[in-house]
C-alpha cells in the first residue's frame, strides 16, 4: 500500500474537467415537474442525465484516475457471457440480469498472469508499474515528481505492514493477490463502497468483498481490490479490459428485519393473488406466466459515468 504525504499535487497535464453544459432553468423545472420532485443533489432523475443536466444532481462516486489513458468505472452489463442456443440460460432471468447490471465495474488496465511455483507459492509474470501524469509536490520549493503504483502484488511471508501476517496464516492466504484499480475514489457522506466480485461469473478467481469508507477516509494511494486466485490451477490470465470487482455505493444507516404480523401478512399475501389474477397468464394445469409482466413493471436502477 503506496502512501503519499506532503501538502499539495501538481497537475503536469491537460486540466481535466468534469463539468457538464447544464440547460435552462425552465428546461430544468419542466423536468421536475415531470417528475413531482424538485431537481436537488438528493433527487436526480435518470431524465436528467439524457438532458445533459448532472451538475445538480448527486454523484454519489467520484473519481480520479492516476494516468488519464487508463479505464474509468463503468456500467454494469446485465449480459457478460455469450451464450449458445437455447432457452432457459441464466441471463434470461429478469433478477439476475438486474443483479448483474447493478452498479459500476473496474476494469483490468493491462494483461496479467499469475503462475503459481512447486512449493505453492504465486508470483506475476512480467509485473507493471507505471508513473502517475501529475506530479507530487511535497513543498513549494520542491519541483515533484510523478508518483509511482504497482499494478499486482502478493501478501509476503513475515510482513509486518501495513499489517501482520502469521506464517500460518500466509500458507492459507498466499493464493490472494492485491491488482489496483489506479484509481483514487470518493463518495458523498454516508455513502460507503461495497466491493464485491462480478455477480454470476463463473472464473478461475474472484474479487474478495469488502466495504470501505470512502466517504471520510482520503486514501492517498489508488484503491485496489484483493483476488483470490484457484488452487486448483497453475497459471491464471487476467486480460486487459476484463471487470476486475463490482463497485455499488450504499448508504450508511440502519436497517432493520421484522416479522409481518399476521393482518399484515393477510394483506400482502391477497394483493399477490390479486397481481397474479389481473397481469398473470395462465398456463396448462393452472400455472401462471408472470416473465413479460414483470419485466415491464420492473423499475431498475441506473449507473452513469459522466465524464
Amino acid at each position: 500500500m503506496q502512501m503519499v504525504r506532503g501538502s499539495s499535487i501538481r497537475q503536469e497535464t491537460r486540466a481535466v474537467s468534469d463539468q457538464q453544459s447544464a440547460i435552462s432553468q425552465t428546461e430544468a423545472r419542466r423536468i421536475s415537474l415531470a417528475y413531482s420532485w424538485p431537481l436537488t443533489a438528493e433527487r436526480c432523475p435518470p431524465v436528467a442525465f439524457e438532458h445533459n443536466i448532472p451538475d445538480i444532481c448527486s454523484r454519489m462516486l467520484h473519481y480520479f484516475k492516476f494516468r488519464q489513458d487508463l479505464f474509468p468505472p463503468q456500467p454494469a452489463k446485465e449480459v457478460y457471457v455469450k451464450r449458445g442456443a437455447g432457452k432457459g440460460w441464466p441471463e434470461e432471468c429478469p433478477p439476475i440480469r438486474a443483479a448483474n447490471g447493478f452498479g459500476f465495474d473496474l476494469l483490468a488496465n493491462f494483461d496479467v498472469t499469475f503462475v503459481k511455483g512447486r512449493n505453492g507459492d504465486w508470483r506475476v509474470e512480467d509485473d507493471v508499474v507505471i508513473e502517475s501524469d501529475f506530479h507530487y509536490v511535497g513543498s513549494d520549493e520542491s519541483e515533484g515528481a510523478p508518483l509511482s503504483q504497482q499494478y499486482a502484488w502478493f501478501w509476503e511471508r513475515g510482513q509486518k505492514l501495513p499489517h501482520v501476517i502469521s506464517d500460518n496464516v500466509y500458507e492459507q492466504i498466499r493464493n490472494q493477490v492485491k491488482v489496483s484499480s489506479f484509481l483514487f475514489l470518493k463518495t458523498d457522506p454516508n455513502e460507503l463502497l461495497f466491493i464485491s466480485d462480478i455477480p454470476n461469473l463463473e472464473r478461475p478467481w474472484r474479487s474478495m468483498s469488502a466495504v470501505v469508507d470512502t466517504d471520510w477516509y482520503p486514501a492517498s494511494y489508488p484503491w485496489h481490490t484483493v483476488i483470490e486466485l484457484s488452487r486448483q490451477e497453475k497459471r491464471i490470465t487476467i486480460k486487459k479490459g476484463d471487470p476486475l470487482c463490482r463497485l455499488i455505493p450504499v448508504r450508511r444507516d440502519t436497517y432493520f428485519a421484522g416479522e409481518m404480523t399476521p393482518h399484515a401478512f393477510d394483506d400482502f399475501f391477497a394483493r399477490g393473488q390479486q397481481w397474479l389474477a389481473t397481469h398473470g397468464k395462465v398456463q396448462h394445469e393452472g400455472t401462471v406466466d408472470i416473465t413479460r409482466t414483470y419485466v415491464k413493471q420492473t423499475v431498475k436502477s441506473k449507473f452513469v459515468v459522466m465524464r
